[in-house]
Protein backbone atom coordinates (compact mmCIF):
# COMPACT_ATOMS: atom_id res chain seq x y z
CA UNK A 1 0.00 0.00 0.00
CA UNK A 2 1.04 3.47 -0.83
CA UNK A 3 1.46 6.49 -3.01
CA UNK A 4 1.22 6.31 -6.33
CA UNK A 5 2.31 9.93 -8.82
CA UNK A 6 2.79 9.77 -12.35
CA UNK A 7 4.40 12.98 -13.42
CA UNK A 8 4.12 13.38 -17.52
CA UNK A 9 6.45 15.27 -19.40
CA UNK A 10 6.10 17.72 -22.13
CA UNK A 11 8.24 19.46 -24.15
CA UNK A 12 5.93 22.97 -23.76
CA UNK A 13 3.68 23.01 -20.64
CA UNK A 14 1.19 25.76 -22.60
CA UNK A 15 0.69 23.58 -25.26
CA UNK A 16 1.03 20.64 -24.27
CA UNK A 17 3.83 19.61 -27.32
CA UNK A 18 4.95 16.01 -26.32
CA UNK A 19 8.54 14.47 -26.99
CA UNK A 20 9.17 12.20 -30.09
CA UNK A 21 10.27 8.70 -29.11
CA UNK A 22 14.44 9.45 -29.57
CA UNK A 23 14.02 12.44 -27.66
CA UNK A 24 11.53 10.97 -25.03
CA UNK A 25 14.61 7.77 -24.84
CA UNK A 26 16.86 10.05 -24.64
CA UNK A 27 15.44 12.25 -21.88
CA UNK A 28 14.14 9.06 -19.59
CA UNK A 29 16.49 6.68 -20.16
CA UNK A 30 19.40 8.73 -21.00
CA UNK A 31 19.11 11.71 -18.30
CA UNK A 32 16.66 11.46 -15.68
CA UNK A 33 16.56 7.82 -15.05
CA UNK A 34 20.34 7.36 -14.04
CA UNK A 35 20.52 11.10 -12.33
CA UNK A 36 17.07 10.57 -10.60
CA UNK A 37 19.00 7.13 -9.04
CA UNK A 38 22.06 8.89 -8.52
CA UNK A 39 20.53 11.81 -6.45
CA UNK A 40 18.56 9.01 -4.23
CA UNK A 41 15.26 8.44 -5.12
CA UNK A 42 14.14 5.04 -6.76
CA UNK A 43 11.33 6.07 -9.33
CA UNK A 44 10.04 4.20 -12.64
CA UNK A 45 10.60 6.12 -16.29
CA UNK A 46 8.14 4.89 -18.60
CA UNK A 47 7.98 5.47 -22.28
CA UNK A 48 5.10 3.00 -23.10
CA UNK A 49 3.34 6.57 -24.62
CA UNK A 50 4.09 10.28 -23.72
CA UNK A 51 6.93 10.29 -21.18
CA UNK A 52 5.91 9.90 -17.77
CA UNK A 53 8.13 9.44 -13.91
CA UNK A 54 6.21 7.35 -11.65
CA UNK A 55 7.00 7.43 -8.29
CA UNK A 56 5.17 4.81 -5.63
CA UNK A 57 6.33 6.39 -2.15
CA UNK A 58 4.86 4.20 1.11
CA UNK A 59 1.92 5.47 3.23
CA UNK A 60 4.07 6.69 6.09
CA UNK A 61 5.85 9.40 3.94
CA UNK A 62 5.33 12.56 5.49
CA UNK A 63 6.42 15.87 4.37
CA UNK A 64 10.01 15.42 4.91
CA UNK A 65 9.84 12.32 2.61
CA UNK A 66 7.59 14.58 -0.14
CA UNK A 67 10.37 17.70 0.38
CA UNK A 68 13.23 15.69 -0.70
CA UNK A 69 11.31 13.96 -3.76
CA UNK A 70 10.51 17.23 -5.09
CA UNK A 71 14.20 18.13 -4.79
CA UNK A 72 15.42 16.02 -6.20
CA UNK A 73 12.66 15.90 -9.14
CA UNK A 74 13.23 19.47 -9.21
CA UNK A 75 17.26 19.30 -9.78
CA UNK A 76 17.33 16.83 -12.04
CA UNK A 77 14.38 17.81 -14.43
CA UNK A 78 16.24 21.51 -14.50
CA UNK A 79 19.14 19.88 -15.32
CA UNK A 80 17.74 17.27 -18.50
CA UNK A 81 15.77 20.65 -19.59
CA UNK A 82 18.95 22.45 -19.79
CA UNK A 83 20.40 19.06 -21.41
CA UNK A 84 17.70 19.00 -24.10
CA UNK A 85 18.00 22.31 -25.34
CA UNK A 86 21.16 21.48 -26.52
Amino acid sequence: MGYFYGIELVKDRDTRESFDDDEGERLLRGLLSPRIFELGLICRADDRGDPVIQLSPPLVAGPEEFDRMASILRTALTEAMKEMDR
